[in-house]
C-alpha cells in the first residue's frame, strides 16, 4: 500500500515538472500538459477506465 502511495506521489511529481517545463512556452500547454497527464494517472491507478482493459487487458 504505502509502496503504492509513493508510486502515485511519483508519478503527479513527474506530471507536475512536465507542466512546470512547458509553461516556458504558454499557460495552455502547460494546462494541457497537466490534464494529460492527470488522466494518464488515473488511467494507470483504474486501469479498468483505461482502453486497454474494456479490450480485455494486457497480453
Amino acid at each position: 500500500m504505502l509502496t503504492d502511495l509513493l508510486d502515485l506521489a511519483g508519478l503527479l511529481l513527474v506530471v507536475a515538472a512536465l507542466a512546470v517545463a512547458a509553461a516556458a512556452v504558454g499557460l495552455w500547454l502547460a494546462l494541457a500538459v497537466a490534464g494529460l497527464g492527470l488522466l494518464g494517472v488515473s488511467w494507470l491507478v483504474e486501469p479498468s477506465r483505461s482502453p486497454r482493459a474494456r479490450r480485455g487487458g494486457r497480453r
